[in-house]
């Protein structure tokens, strides 16, 4: 069977940000700037305000740590796309382009821009499938990411639970 597709920014980036969700490092390092930032500029506050009598700074302070709780989540989310397009610009986005994926019982055969590359079914260590997207993870950090969105997909995910769960 066949697949052809070409990857957005889009699958690049929710594939980066499901990546930071599952891997245990990435979440810790997330978890901990949204908490001990925000528990910072808390403190640093309650400080002012007990120590040095200045309320508006002390509450100033609070509602600056207040915001970073409840706006951490959309600022990782542009940091990321931030950090993205900068991969773009200097030339690494080699990956957003048209892809071929040729798979049978061996495993999926991958063609895109003048590169080419066979990875056998037990090389892959976890496949997720979401609403939109399918990742197949070969690394905690890489792996492929196929659209749900084209013609055959079904098919392509059918055939992905039937090798990677059994092997």
């Amino acid at each position: 069977m066949s697949l052809t597709y070409t990857l957005t920014f889009e699958d690049w980036l929710e594939f980066t940000l499901d990546t930071h969700q599952r891997v245990p490092q990435m979440r810790r390092i997330r978890t901990f700037s949204h908490y001990a930032i925000g528990t910072v500029y808390a403190i640093f506050g309650l400080m002012v305000m007990l120590k040095y009598d200045e309320m508006s700074y002390g509450i100033s302070f609070l509602f600056l740590s207040l915001a970073w709780f409840v706006l951490f989540p959309k600022y990782h989310k542009r940091r990321t796309i931030k950090y993205l397009q900068k991969i773009l610009k200097d030339g690494g986005g080699d990956m957003l382009t048209a892809h071929t994926l040729d798979y049978d019982a061996s495993g999926i055969y991958i063609q895109r821009e003048g590169q080419s590359s066979k990875i056998e079914w037990t090389s892959f260590q976890d496949l997720i499938v979401t609403e939109q997207r399918v990742y197949l993870k070969l690394e905690p950090t890489q792996g492929l990411i196929v659209p749900r969105n084209i013609v055959g997909s079904e098919l392509f995910v059918a055939a992905c639970q039937t090798h990677i769960t059994s092997s």
